[in-house]
């Protein structure tokens, strides 16, 4: 089965309206944004090439450690709070939120295990 990028942005609708998300996107690890809801003035490449690039570098800094890499990843911004859940070994979905809680955790986590069903395999992209 391949992608299908409107369920994958029916998941992310879904998720918006569940955590408050201001952004929120599920994205290859090469970079390149599969499905995604962004401000109408953002540039969806680079969102998903620098998205790519923080996780890519988490992978570099935890393969250094001999540690196992992240599954989710939050960054709090102060303003904001930045959450990358794994979706696949190919794909993670990225949200930017007013603030981290319990509620909102849940919400990625469930997202990212309803977006891994509309991904085919990891040649796809």
């Amino acid at each position: 089965m391949g992608r299908n990028v409107d369920a994958l942005r029916n998941v992310l609708v879904d998720l918006q309206a569940a955590a408050d998300a201001e952004v929120c996107a599920v994205v290859a690890k090469s970079g390149v944004p599969l499905a995604y809801i962004l401000p109408e003035e953002s540039h969806v490449d680079n969102f998903g090439t620098m998205a790519a690039t923080l996780l890519g570098a988490l992978d570099v800094i935890y393969s250094g450690l001999h540690k196992e890499s992240p599954s989710r990843v939050v960054i709090d911004a102060g303003a904001s709070v930045l959450i990358a859940q794994k979706v696949t070994e190919g794909a993670f979905l990225v949200a930017i939120v007013p603030a981290f809680s319990t509620k909102v955790g849940e919400a990625v986590e469930a997202a990212a295990f309803r977006a891994k069903g509309f991904l085919g395999s990891e040649d796809d992209f």
